[in-house]
């Protein structure tokens, strides 16, 4: 490419030799600059992802810096709302497990009314942001699994005469275990400092 350059235009080797070193500075330049994008955006996407972003921006740095951004607050936003989607899933059926488990023959605990269950989650969903329809839908299917059967009227009974206890309380360890827990860890520095660390229990 310099050796046409020079040719065609009767370049001097300075001028040349000027030329090659700011491309060569500029090259340089660029691979830092994706390199950055990679160590702080490396953890929340794929590299294919940042590389594609980077060249969909015409490799300017600092456009595809406020697109990756964008991109992360975004992404925290739909992990936000699924997390209240479980979250909402989870306490309905703790509330509904410890009831039947807690009082096993009281028939009120084995019936469901649907519009009740529809206010509930309604509520809930409206509280914190989550997809009603999304939440609703897996509500039943939970529903079905602990043992319930709708009924004529969509209201929902528990089908077993007798309480399946191994059952529910298999179903009731699993949505304890899949809850967010907390513990103290105390770090032994010059501060003494104390920080809470949030974690999610994993069933083995």
């Amino acid at each position: 490419m310099f050796a046409q350059l020079q040719q065609m235009y009767k370049t001097d080797e300075e001028i040349i030799s000027k030329v090659a070193k700011w491309f060569g500075q500029d090259v340089e330049s660029q691979q830092q600059h994706l390199m950055s994008l990679f160590y702080n955006f490396g953890n929340r996407f794929e590299k294919t992802t940042i590389s594609q972003t980077w060249r969909n921006y015409n490799q300017i740095y600092s456009d595809t810096l406020e697109k990756l951004r964008e991109m992360c607050a975004t992404s925290n936003l739909n992990e936000l709302k699924e997390e209240n989607e479980l979250k909402i899933l989870r306490e309905m059926r703790l509330h509904i497990l410890w009831n039947i488990l807690k009082y096993p023959k009281h028939i009120k605990y084995r019936q469901i009314h649907k519009q009740a269950l529809y206010n509930n989650l309604f509520s809930k969903c409206h509280q914190l942001g989550a997809d009603f329809e999304q939440v609703f839908i897996s509500m039943e299917k939970n529903l079905q699994t602990i043992g319930f059967k709708k009924g004529n009227h969509g209201h929902w009974y528990y089908q077993y005469h007798h309480i399946q206890l191994l059952h529910l309380w298999n179903c009731y360890e699993i949505a304890i275990n899949q809850q967010t827990m907390y513990y103290i860890n105390k770090k032994l520095d010059s501060k003494n400092s104390v920080h809470v660390i949030e974690w999610k229990m994993e069933r083995l």
